[in-house]
């Protein structure tokens, strides 16, 4: 390997190695943020030693693999709370919500910087053929992305997760409904719809379970539904929020407001349907443009073009 890149200009060394280095220097907080997380928890476990309390860890079969994983992770999340509280808001919008997932958000964004600039400065040997530049375009090609590649994955889980709450809110509604139309209380109403959605929707069951222990646990209806409108992350979820608590302020009755409700979402998914429908032809032209009209146009001239050939000669 060392006769490889001794072989190499110094031009096309450099600059991988430069960019190698740009890379170490991003990961430097993150470095230190693990060492300072190592330190923290070093302080408490004295702390906890001094009372005799011991760490109730779960059985659990984890591999050594993993284990280490969730070490490293745990040590690499930051230790500013306001900072720590706004990721794991973030990542609960997508779904990750277990303990250790700030620590191996950060983990993958580390990863995701060092290790292709690793790997391209073990390729270059292989990549003497190509101009120079390509390896220095390279290089600031994968910075960037590993910058941005983890942030990137967690909207689209987002998104992902925001659209299926969409599509499955409204059957949410109709539950409701039949459930509080059915005599059954909104605490208990929303008990049932999360067990009967847990096959159809399980991530808005897991909502709905969510925010049954929230009500069970003494917390106020109109704080634990805005708290469930902002975990669902869809405005239908803030407009139920909102609507409940002015039905409760102004005592209307409960099965018509969500009757009501229920059918303004029908309607809702409807237009939307008939929306996306009729911006269909406007986005079918430009592919029609492109692929179907050359070749109608080939169809249409080339007899006449073959006929004149053979004409003329």
């Amino acid at each position: 390997m060392r006769g490889m890149f001794d072989r190499l200009p110094l031009s096309e060394i450099w600059l991988p190695a430069a960019m190698l280095a740009v890379a170490v220097a991003v990961a430097v907080p993150g470095l230190l943020s693990v060492w300072r997380n190592a330190k923290a928890k070093e302080e408490v476990e004295r702390r906890l030693e001094r009372r005799g309390t011991q760490f109730m860890e779960p059985h659990k079969h984890v591999s050594p693999v993993d284990n280490l994983v969730l070490q490293v992770s745990n040590k690499v999340a930051p230790t500013d709370e306001e900072k720590v509280s706004e990721v794991r808001a973030r990542l609960a919008l997508a779904g990750l919500t277990h303990s250790s997932a700030v620590g191996q958000y950060y983990l993958a964004r580390i990863v995701c910087v060092i290790v292709p600039q690793i790997a391209l400065l073990i390729a270059l040997p292989y990549l003497g053929g190509f101009p120079p530049t390509v390896p220095l375009f390279g290089s600031v090609g994968l910075l960037i992305i590993g910058l941005v590649g983890p942030s990137f994955y967690v909207d689209h889980l987002i998104s992902a997760r925001r659209s299926l709450c969409s599509l499955g809110f409204p059957d949410m509604m109709d539950l409701m409904v039949a459930c509080v139309e059915a005599g059954l209380s909104l605490d208990a109403s929303v008990q049932r719809v999360g067990e009967e959605l847990e096959t159809r929707h399980p991530i808005i069951a897991g909502h709905m379970k969510t925010l049954s222990l929230e009500l069970r646990a003494g917390k106020s209806r109109k704080k634990a539904w805005r708290s469930f409108a902002d975990r669902m992350n869809l405005e239908e979820a803030g407009s139920l929020a909102t609507m409940l608590r002015q039905a409760e302020e102004m005592g209307t009755s409960l099965g018509a407001t969500l009757r009501i409700f229920s059918a303004d979402m029908r309607q809702r998914r409807i237009l939307m349907a008939e929306e996306k429908a009729m911006a269909l032809p406007a986005k079918l032209t430009l592919p029609l443009i492109l692929f179907v009209f050359p070749v109608l146009l080939g169809v249409l001239i080339l007899p006449a073009v073959a006929k004149m050939q053979g004409v003329l000669f």
